[in-house]
């Protein structure tokens, strides 16, 4: 059909105001569980040390009458530590940006300072789960840096591992610079959970969470001893997901973690695991000089992983990431 001889359209027409939203879309996720999951405490060195203790073993405790008591050693502590890292993102906007009429944000510097402390809490994350060892004269883009030994470096007595890896290195405290050393990969399966779990629980712990990478939560979701589903569905509804599982030794949450290592499932007691930082030195917020016609300002956390005690977690390690 023709359209109407001269007619005026939005084609050649000028003035017409832009159709900008007044929101933002972003699809990078922001969840950091194995935090939001444990306790934090105060470091008040860079060096941020603890204590742990263990009981002897229980056995046969029966005394003859009138006994003459033998006198037992003390039980002393073992003294642990590690160190701690400054993570730091920072923002650079224009007094211009900030004085002409945005869409989506009021203040350009507070819409940045929030994207930069996702970004900062996210690299947290990374820096607590995984497999990187204490250093405190670390290599990292061309500096000398102070490195933490996350969670993954810390595990020692509950392990299970794939073949060809390096026996269990000492106790952290004793070799701080040593991290686990991989081994054959092998398909995750139940009885290696269990074996693992089993391992942790004769140790004296009680794993509460299993972080797994992406491919592995879907393996583990097929294991037998999954939660049976209390969640009233649909009929159109199908429920898949296994994020609880009833095992020997407890009910285990199952998370996916995007961050730590996929070849690896954490099994952690979070109530013996905390994240420390030095006093005033969490996602602590500050300007630079000004040096021209702009403002930076800069987040910062200084941090470390407190291993309370490493004997009430474990690591299934040397899992396949693909089928």
């Amino acid at each position: 059909m023709a359209a109407i001889t001269n007619v005026f359209t939005t084609a050649t027409a000028k003035g017409i105001r832009e159709d900008l939203t007044n929101q933002i879309h972003r699809v990078d996720v922001e969840d950091t569980p194995f935090q939001s999951a444990v306790g934090t405490t105060t470091a008040t060195n860079t060096i941020h040390e603890w204590q742990t203790e263990a009981l002897s073993a229980v056995g046969q405790n029966a005394k003859p009458e009138g006994q003459v008591t033998s006198r037992s050693a003390a039980i002393n502590t073992v003294r642990l530590s590690n160190i701690c890292q400054i993570a730091e993102k920072n923002a650079t906007v224009s007094g211009t940006i900030e004085s002409v009429n945005k869409a989506g944000r009021d203040k350009e510097m507070a819409r940045q300072l929030a994207l930069k402390t996702i970004e900062l809490r996210k690299d947290q994350e990374y820096a607590l789960v995984t497999n990187q060892a204490y250093d405190t004269a670390a290599s990292v883009g061309g500096e000398t840096v102070r490195t933490l030994r996350g969670f993954e470096a810390w595990i020692r007595t509950n392990t299970s591992r794939g073949g060809g890896a390096a026996a269990d290195p000492a106790d952290p405290t004793v070799t701080p610079g040593t991290t686990a050393t991989d081994g054959d990969q092998r398909a995750f399966t139940e009885t290696l959970l269990l074996d693992t779990l089993q391992q942790v629980f004769d140790a004296g712990g009680n794993v509460k969470m299993a972080f797994m990478g992406s491919y592995n939560k879907r393996v583990a979701s097929t294991f037998a001893g999954r939660s049976a589903s209390q969640i009233m569905v649909g009929k159109s509804t199908v429920h898949q997901a296994a994020n609880r599982y009833e095992s020997d030794f407890g009910i285990i949450e199952f998370v996916p973690h995007r961050y730590s290592r996929a070849r690896s499932c954490l099994l952690v007691d979070p109530s013996k695991v905390k994240v420390a930082y030095l006093p005033n030195r969490r996602f602590h917020r500050f300007p630079l000089g000004k040096v021209g016609d702009g403002d930076t300002n800069v987040i910062l956390s200084e941090f470390t992983l407190e291993m309370c005690n490493e004997k009430a977690h474990g690591i299934v390690a040397d899992l396949t990431t693909s089928a």
